[in-house]
């Protein structure tokens, strides 16, 4: 059951604003911290107390003018509280629960109860709250979140894969550690207007037959040809035009390492380097397509290819980099079960002398145990075989297919682990020799 912020948040939020570390790794859950504005009541100081109180007194006392300003004080509350509505601190209660309850922020309850520290309120204190404010949805940055209602048979898990984000986002955002289960009715914060996700991305309907590998014109969003000049490399042309160099080559009939000659015409691939099925020696036939109603991917091994589609529709082309020797990419259907932002990868034996350590690979989607889709930074021959059995991917590449590819994840800033869910299934991978 989902219904939206109207008057008080989630009972397990905190009570508190949270803000994001700052210290979190780019393969680290990104966790959330009490704000400066709430370490007081993190360590049990949130209630002012009998001597504080006394204090404060004793301090009026000191002077004819403080009394005469305090009582001025009291009587333009006074006059003012039929407008708003009146609110006595209750034991425990921190000015950040009062806000959330109301619908208010802690800066608003400030100005109007002249606060000079938000972390000061006492048991008995009363405070005004504006009725005519209107409550908002809470903001994470740029997702909007909702309070949801726990049901039966909802957990963590399925909760998060339903409403496109990750375990330790979900678990982040609503201060629940891993120690504690979800209760019946419990009500939790999840990203607003995006969930659930669709199941399925295009009806049948919807499907339009391939178009034909002769009518599709090279670029498209780009100059179409480049006139090689003197002293140019391959991979300096690519780089001038942000494409693929293998793509590039694989366009030319040329291979990654050509010096092309000065004045060879150079055909420069489009931004979707479709132009590259016209090259294909032998095209999958349309009945070994593992879906017709879906997006997918199509990997070559044996061309060195990928392709996305759309249902039947080929929509982007990627040259990419295979398993080598020992370590060939598998073969078959799968989906991608699992998704990152970015991580650190690691393997291989010291013994062996064939260990490895590649810090920050970014855009990482496992579609078969540690088989995976992702960026590369550490070379660039496309086309050749070259990894442990990861797709290989240009790091334009590897982006484009992340975020086209599901389990989507609705938040950006989210670098926790999206899991594939029934809610959310991740797209099918078809990979052949």
């Amino acid at each position: 059951m989902i219904r939206e912020v109207t008057r008080r948040l989630a009972k397990n939020t905190g009570g508190e604003p949270v803000i994001l570390s700052e210290g979190a790794g780019p393969d680290e859950d990104r966790r959330f911290v009490p704000s400066e504005r709430c370490q007081d009541r993190v360590n049990g100081r949130h209630i002012i107390g009998d001597n504080y109180m006394r204090g404060q007194i004793k301090t009026l006392s000191r002077g004819t003018m403080a009394l005469i300003l305090a009582a001025v004080a009291v009587m333009s509350f006074a006059g003012a509280a039929s407008a708003y509505e009146e609110h006595i601190v209750q034991p425990g209660e921190t000015l950040g629960q009062i806000a959330r309850q109301y619908g208010t922020t802690v800066e608003n309850l400030q100005e109007l109860n002249g606060l000079q520290d938000a972390n000061y309120v006492w048991y008995g204190q009363r405070l005004l709250i504006d009725e005519g404010e209107t409550a908002a949805p809470v903001l994470q940055g740029e997702v909007t979140y909702q309070i949801y209602t726990v049901q039966p048979g909802d957990t963590l898990f399925s909760l998060a894969g339903k409403h496109g984000i990750s375990l330790s986002r979900l678990m982040s955002i609503n201060g629940i550690s891993s120690e504690e289960w979800l209760s019946l009715d419990q009500e939790v914060l999840v990203p607003r207007a995006l969930a659930p996700a669709p199941e399925s991305v295009f009806s049948v309907s919807d499907l339009q037959t391939a178009t034909p590998i002769p009518a599709m014109q090279p670029g498209r969003t780009r100059l179409a040809i480049h006139t090689v000049q003197t002293g140019e490399s391959l991979s300096e042309i690519a780089e001038r035009y942000s494409v693929n160099p293998g793509a590039l080559a694989r366009l030319n009939g040329l291979q990654n390492t050509s010096i092309p000659d000065p004045g060879r015409v150079l055909r420069v691939p489009s931004a979707n380097s479709l132009e590259l099925l016209e090259n294909m020696g032998q095209r999958l036939d349309r009945a070994r397509y593992p879906t017709l109603t879906e997006r997918w991917v199509e990997v070559d091994l044996r061309e060195q290819m990928a392709i996305a589609y759309e249902g039947a529709t080929p929509v982007r082309a990627f040259v990419i980099s295979s398993g080598a020797g020992d370590t060939p990419t598998v073969t078959g259907t799968y989906r991608i079960w699992v998704k990152i932002a970015m991580q650190d990868m690691r393997g291989g034996s010291r013994a062996a002398g064939d260990s490895y350590h590649v810090t920050e690979v970014k855009n990482v989607q496992y579609f078969f145990e540690d088989y995976a889709f992702h960026g590369t930074y550490w070379h660039s021959n496309f086309g050749t075989p070259m990894s442990r059995g990861c797709i290989n991917l240009t790091e334009e590449d590897a982006e484009w297919l992340f975020d086209w590819a599901s389990p989507f994840m609705y938040d950006d800033s989210d670098s926790g682990w999206m899991f594939s869910t029934d809610f959310n299934p991740g797209t099918l991978v078809l990979i052949h020799e």
